[in-house]
């Protein structure tokens, strides 16, 4: 019977790390729990890819000084504790998240600025290139009342994601962060097929997406000369598609800045490069429905990658390429596809 009881916990462990293996790498989350009683940085297991997007997640409140009893004219209305209390420690009023002041106490620098609460602040840092440099994440968020998370997007530089609290002194503080990184999903869209590729990522009803497409494709059988108000193509496409002769390119996904003579594109006046929105169709509804993604995004000649943001409808996001005949196409685009920040 003993024996019979430990090959079943031996197969429920074996399950439960065949599931861990199975989980696609873009959701597979890291979560990480930053004190604000030590400037000690703490370090992610994860090493972030250099050119692949992360998701990093902030949720919390914590306090800096002694006490908020008394708050300053200009402070908003303190939090009664903590979040996330700290271990040790009398866990008493907070002012502070990740990304604002909203209450200090009287006598504080803030009340100063002629700025009100909250004020855009953070003793939060962190570091993508192994601790040689540190600074606050970019945000443009507004002041999250409600639960103090916020997202930040990161682009990997080939080692773990390290986070620090700078203070000084660090005894009188309580409260902790919780942090996640998440990878982007990675897809990618070849120009020789027009079938198309589906997120494995369901995209939440009314919730924010960001998603990038990067590269450069031909939908030519080759570039003997340039056409009339055509730009020079590019060699050979940034990812090329497998098993086919890789030609020259004049197309990314949100412009056409090179053609060949004969185009039906040397009927225009326009000089290249020229926004495409005829080659790269997205679906949010399950393909009922299909569009170029909305841009104003300039021509970006260095590495012919845009951003787009779009809403979630609850269904996955579908890509695909539009052109006939396929087979003298070369090229992919890469994308990758991350909650908003």
């Amino acid at each position: 019977m003993k024996n019979m009881r430990r090959l079943a916990n031996s197969l429920t462990l074996c399950t439960g790390m065949l599931l861990l293996a199975a989980a696609p790498a873009w959701a597979q989350k890291e979560e990480l729990w930053l004190e604000s009683q030590s400037g000690t940085p703490i370090r992610g297991t994860a090493v972030l890819k250099r050119g692949t997007p992360y998701l990093l997640t902030m949720k919390g409140t914590y306090n800096t000084w002694k006490t908020l009893a008394n708050t300053g004219s200009k402070s908003g209305k303190p939090e009664p504790t903590p979040l996330f209390p700290s271990p040790k420690g009398a866990n008493k009023q907070v002012g502070i998240d990740p990304e604002f002041v909203f209450a200090w106490p009287a006598g504080s620098s803030l009340d100063k600025s002629s700025q009100p609460s909250p004020a855009r602040a953070s003793s939060i840092q962190v570091s993508l290139d192994g601790g040689k440099t540190w600074k606050h994440p970019s945000s443009t968020a507004p002041f999250n009342a409600t639960d103090h998370a916020y997202n930040y997007e990161l682009a990997g530089d080939d080692n773990a994601l390290q986070v620090r609290f700078v203070d000084n002194p660090y005894s009188d503080n309580y409260g902790r962060v919780q942090i996640s990184v998440q990878p982007a999903e990675e897809l990618w869209l070849d120009s020789r097929s027009g079938a198309p590729i589906r997120s494995e990522l369901v995209l939440g009803k009314g919730k924010p997406y960001r998603f990038t497409m990067q590269g450069t494709f031909s939908a030519w059988g080759g570039f003997t000369a340039a056409g009339a108000n055509s730009g020079k193509p590019e060699p050979t496409p940034m990812f090329p598609s497998p098993n086919r002769a890789n030609q020259q390119v004049g197309i990314d996904p949100e412009f056409v800045f090179a053609w060949p003579k004969g185009s039906g594109l040397e009927k225009s006046p326009e000089p290249s490069p020229r926004r495409n929105t005829g080659s790269i169709e997205i679906s949010l509804d399950g393909g009922k429905t299909w569009k170029h993604p909305s841009s104003t995004a300039p021509f970006n000649a260095t590495d012919h990658k845009y951003t787009y943001e779009v809403s979630g409808d609850g269904n996955a996001l579908q890509v695909r390429f539009l052109d006939k005949p396929y087979g003298d196409n070369s090229g992919r685009v890469r994308i990758f596809l991350l909650p908003g920040a």
